[in-house]
């Protein structure tokens, strides 16, 4: 959870919301009766509501907001949320996406996203590889605006798909059985084969993902590893993406070259 993620009480505890902001936004969201069905059926993590309105009101506490301001722009966060989850289509992505099967097999095929259970601190691991060659992730891409909602590319959707089948059935029942909330993820994203070519690869579907899972998941990220990076990488695609990450969250990325992956992962 964060209020015991390790990086963020040894260098930002000062955005971690008191008892009383987070009871403030409670109530605010208490009188907002869609907005709390909302919260608790589809937006808060495990059905922990509170946790999920911690993670909201960090967000406002980012932006310099302290007390009743902090709470106040927690909702409105909160209600972005719920507005971007009702455009997307998201309370109904698992079961009728607004993608074909087709689309959706080629997406997996191309950027295969696996789960490997827990870390030794009980956060999910997440596994993304993107190696593939440019050409074919350029097709699925011009294929993604076909299906595309509101501008946002299909790929993108394929991408929150997963985060869904994360956030609403694997972490559910991996907080079951530790007995805790596990909604911190740690991120490996395999860079292998990954090069100039796939500069779409960052600009229209990383940096783009990384822009709607702001809004829609904040502050679930406990580390990302960003490995077998290529210089193209580390030096034309990273500064794409960091600018999108508020500086807590460019403190959990470390990016490892491929000739150190190996030991990294041991």
């Amino acid at each position: 959870m964060l209020a015991t993620d390790p990086l963020v009480n040894e260098y930002f505890p000062h955005y971690l919301p008191s008892e009383e902001e987070l009871s403030v936004t409670e109530k605010l969201v208490a009188g907002k009766p869609q907005l709390q069905e909302q919260l608790q059926e589809f937006v808060a993590i495990n059905a922990d509501v509170k946790a999920t309105l911690r993670r909201f009101c960090w967000q406002a506490k980012q932006d310099g907001l302290q007390g009743a301001a902090c709470a106040e722009e927690a909702v409105k966060l909160l209600e972005m949320c719920w507005e971007k989850r009702v455009t997307l289509g998201l309370n109904s992505i698992l079961e009728s996406p607004s993608f074909s099967e087709e689309y959706w097999a080629s997406f997996m095929d191309i950027v295969p996203q696996t789960y490997h259970g827990l870390g030794r601190r009980g956060q999910p691991i997440m596994l993304i590889r993107s190696g593939v060659d440019a050409a074919s992730f350029n097709k699925l891409l011009s294929t993604g605006w076909e299906h595309a909602v509101e501008g946002v590319n299909a790929a993108v959707l394929c991408f929150l798909r997963c985060e869904e089948c994360l956030f609403r059935r694997t972490v559910p029942r991996e907080s079951k059985q530790t007995g805790h909330l596990t909604d911190r993820v740690t991120l490996i994203i395999d860079l292998w084969g990954v090069g100039l070519g796939h500069i779409g690869f960052a600009k229209d579907f990383l940096a783009v993902a990384v822009k709607q899972t702001v809004v829609l998941y904040p502050e679930t990220l406990d580390r990302v590893l960003v490995v077998n990076a290529a210089w193209a990488f580390a030096r034309l695609l990273w500064p794409i993406l960091k600018q999108l990450l508020h500086p807590v969250t460019q403190r959990k990325v470390e990016i490892v070259d491929a000739s150190e992956t190996g030991a990294k992962l041991l």
